[in-house]
């Protein structure tokens, strides 16, 4: 049994909110490094694309895609096969480009908890410039919500396409 989280970046995404994204991205990669996340493994490890390489400083998330872009991607460990889809998001875009993240199903997939995290940090401060959904549970993303919420403050809204989404 799997499920994929989706995403159309549906324009590319301006420096300040690109800068706020990621700022708020590296809050949480330095969290999770410290702090025990629900329902996964401890240490909560995310890797390079390809699963080979520990992703040791937040800046590790940040990439360079082929043409220069800025873009975020990670992966969940090899050695440990808790590696499957590398997740890329990517901030410029020529219009209506599509990424699909699909998962084997576990509950201990540490970069899970990673692509929702990131899909809501982009939700929140890229607005407008990617349309989100997922097949995964509203009660998953509920939880990542309520971590974000204790671990940063604020209020994380879901992406209307996942609140509709019937289980």
């Amino acid at each position: 049994m799997g499920y994929c989280h989706c995403y159309t970046q549906l324009k590319s995404v301006p420096n300040d909110q690109w800068l706020l994204l990621t700022v708020q991205l590296s809050n949480v990669f330095l969290i999770i490094q410290n702090r025990h996340v629900p329902g996964h493994k401890q240490p909560l490890v995310l890797c390079t694309s390809d699963g080979r390489y520990p992703l040791l400083q937040p800046a590790d998330l940040m990439v360079q895609s082929g043409i220069r872009q800025p873009a975020i991607s990670f992966n969940g460990e090899e050695k440990e096969n808790l590696e499957y889809e590398s997740f890329f998001l990517g901030q410029h875009s020529s219009g209506g480009e599509f990424c699909k993240t699909s998962f084997n199903w576990s509950p201990d997939r540490p970069y899970d908890f990673m692509v929702k995290a990131t899909l809501l940090l982009a939700h929140r401060f890229c607005i407008g410039c990617y349309d989100i959904s997922s097949d995964g549970t509203l009660a998953e993303w509920l939880d990542v919500q309520e971590w974000l919420t204790k671990h940063l403050g604020g209020q994380w809204p879901i992406p209307e396409a996942i609140l509709n989404n019937p289980e």
